[in-house]
């Protein structure tokens, strides 16, 4: 289940529960027998990724659930920074649990979310790198604190809500700033290999061409690029300086607001999304709730 875009109105409703925003990478945990598996939102097991995510005896039963796997810097905060090292540099992750959708061969998705909650907290002990979402009805108060912490944003959720495939505006994300996930189409070519970056987002099936990103890259990002980018034949809905690229890698960008000629006003970059696949990158992100 995926988050729709909210505002800070939002945080006032009695009608959710409010959680904070992790930065890390979302993923199903698989519970059979004495054996976990970890299944990222594009479908892959990453598990052998995370070895450190060993503690199925702190979970009663089979089920899957669904989290947050994050690592925590030195202040507590979670950091996508951190996840992104090499894993022999990188501190232990973290298994952050904020649903369960099945248990024991049941599927739990047609209950409220505060019913689910319960069977989560039920379910799942806390100990070493596994955690249950910490959660809120006074989303206000919520925000002030990871506004103190500098952290990313709050999630709510409606309390009725049943889990569903795909976005729903049950649940929204309500950040700081405004950012956007988008599909990487192209890139120009400057005064180095790589100036610029084309985004698109899908519109339906087709992807639409959002605009470009030059600034937030690091040298080293964009010498791997160059290196990861795949060139693809000429595409007429790009500007005549993109050279196109095969669809299929995401970045994030943060940007002023959308346009009404269909373009992020002054987009930075902030991260490649490894963890995040392509057809999730929907221009509802910015023209719903923005």
């Amino acid at each position: 289940m995926l988050a729709a875009t909210g505002t800070r109105e939002t945080l006032r409703s009695k009608s959710y529960i409010f959680e904070p925003k992790l930065d890390g990478y979302r993923a199903l945990c698989l519970k059979r027998g004495g054996t976990l598996q970890f299944i990222s939102r594009n479908n892959r097991d990453i598990t052998p990724e995370f070895p450190e995510l060993a503690f199925g005896d702190l979970i009663k039963s089979d089920c899957l659930l669904d989290g947050e796997i994050v690592i925590y810097d030195e202040k507590g905060n979670p950091s996508f920074a951190l996840m992104q090292q090499r894993k022999h540099l990188r501190p232990p992750p973290t298994y952050v649990a904020f649903d369960i959708l099945e248990l024991e061969g049941r599927d739990l998705r047609g209950l409220p979310l505060s019913e689910r909650k319960k069977l989560l907290l039920e379910t799942v002990k806390e100990g070493g790198n596994l955690q249950t979402m910490p959660s809120t009805e006074n989303g206000e108060e919520l925000w002030n604190v990871i506004t103190a912490r500098g952290l990313e944003g709050v999630m709510a959720k409606k309390k009725d809500s049943i889990y569903i495939t795909g976005r729903s505006r049950a649940w929204l994300k309500i950040k700081f700033e405004k950012t956007v996930d988008c599909v990487i189409v192209g890139y120009a070519t400057k005064t180095r290999e790589i100036a610029s970056l084309a985004l698109g987002l899908y519109n339906a099936a087709a992807l639409t061409y959002v605009g470009q990103v030059g600034t937030g890259f690091s040298e080293s990002l964009l010498e791997r690029l160059s290196k990861e980018l795949v060139r693809a034949s000429n595409d007429a809905a790009l500007p005549k300086n993109v050279h196109p690229v095969v669809p299929e890698k995401v970045c994030e960008v943060k940007y002023l607001e959308y346009t009404k000629d269909g373009r992020l006003r002054a987009p930075v970059f902030l991260r490649i999304r490894d963890d995040k696949p392509p057809r999730e990158c929907t221009i509802d992100q910015v023209t719903k709730g923005a």
